[in-house]
């Protein structure tokens, strides 16, 4: 899964930015964002929850659901 989401963030730099994150260390992002499965997947747009997802994807599902999200 990290190399999907590396791969991921390396190739679509021009269009999106990925971050990762230990939910284990922020409690309150944790609480924050409800996430309640791993991997949990948060899609901003102008600082602003566009889209969220979860569970284990291939390259192509995780791009086409963040193009998904910051398309509509």
């Amino acid at each position: 899964m990290v190399t999907v989401v590396a791969e991921t963030a390396s190739e679509k730099r021009e269009t999106f930015a990925v971050a990762k994150m230990n939910i284990a260390q922020s409690r309150q992002t944790h609480q924050k964002y409800r996430v309640i499965g791993h991997p949990t997947y948060i899609v901003f747009q102008d600082g602003k929850v566009v889209g969220r997802f979860g569970g284990v994807l291939t390259k192509k599902q995780l791009i086409d659901n963040i193009l998904n999200a910051i398309d509509n």
